[in-house]
């Protein structure tokens, strides 16, 4: 990035604007390069700023959530990284037995005020350190106790459209069409969410919380930095952590990363000494050994960057 283009987004952007920031510091595997640039977004207009000015320098735009569900690359990102983290993009209002939430809003604010609104709906939702954009961008899902997606509980959805450069409001019927065609890292972001859910006794709402909790804290990793599950699953009735420990990969290591012990879906970085290659590498040891006995193409939930 040249001098003129770092001093224009100085001297035009609001927000707090760091150079070569390490993006270990912001995702939740605690690994990564740095981005060339790096943006907490004060307001709106300097969203679509940032946005205008992406595309005319053909300089590549990333907008960042919680980062739970990312992996960088060891050489990092070229281009603008940007998280939506000002009150314009993180705040949660009642309306009625909605909420309505900024996109940059994280999902345990919203379960917070859910509660004590006694409005029931997200409770599967607890201990995920996602915001509401990245959880709808994923169609955040549960299995336990039965298949929660969190599209089901959306009902309007604001998002900015950078290619005419204007907001749109998505109604819940067309939210399949807009998963199955839209790309959202490069034509959308998601300004915010309008969640439809029920009215409910708090005491029921915090005994479904604490089911959830007890569930998580029994199956999955929560000690040490993961991105989650880092397959999806495959169609079929086997999970992509059935096929891992089936397969004897349970535990096994690269450098710093391993694959967990108590979710072979997770690969995790306990002392915080992994690299990304470490992580890619020991993607490809599971890819190829499952191709090799049960010939499925695990594929990556999570997205790579650099």
């Amino acid at each position: 990035m040249t001098k003129q283009q770092k001093d224009f987004l100085l001297k035009e952007i609001k927000g707090k604007i760091l150079f070569d920031e390490p993006l270990s510091k912001h995702i939740s595997l605690k690994v990564g390069g740095p981005a060339d640039v790096y943006i907490e977004l004060a307001d709106l207009s300097s969203l679509i700023k940032i946005a205008k000015f992406s595309a005319d320098n053909q300089i590549p735009f990333f907008i960042i959530g919680k980062g739970s569900n990312l992996l960088v690359k060891d050489k990092g990102v070229r281009g603008i990284v940007v998280r939506l983290n000002s009150p314009d993009f993180v705040y949660v209002r009642k309306e009625n037995e909605c909420l309505r939430c900024g996109g940059g809003t994280s999902l345990g604010k919203v379960l917070t005020v859910a509660k004590e609104n006694s409005l029931s709906g997200l409770e599967f939702t607890i201990g995920i350190p996602a915001s509401v954009g990245g959880a709808l961008k994923t169609n955040l899902c549960v299995a336990y106790p039965t298949k929660k997606e969190i599209k089901d509980f959306i009902n309007e959805v604001e998002i900015f459209d950078f290619r005419k450069g204007e907001k749109k409001y998505l109604l819940e019927n067309n939210l399949n069409y807009f998963y199955r065609n839209s790309n959202f890292n490069n034509d959308y972001v998601i300004l915010g969410v309008k969640f439809n859910l029920e009215k409910s006794n708090r005491n029921a709402i915090e005994k479904k919380i604490d089911d959830f909790v007890s569930y998580r804290q029994k199956t999955q990793e929560l000690s040490f930095p993961s991105a989650g599950c880092i397959f999806k699953n495959p169609p079929g009735q086997k999970t992509a952590a059935w096929l891992i420990e089936q397969c004897g990969l349970k535990g096994i290591k690269v450098g710093g990363a391993e694959v967990s012990s108590r979710h072979s879906n997770f690969i995790i970085n306990r002392q915080k000494k992994a690299t990304s290659e470490n992580i890619l590498d020991l993607v490809k040891i599971i890819q190829t050994k499952i191709k090799e006995i049960y010939n499925i193409d695990l594929e990556l939930e999570v997205d790579i960057w650099g």
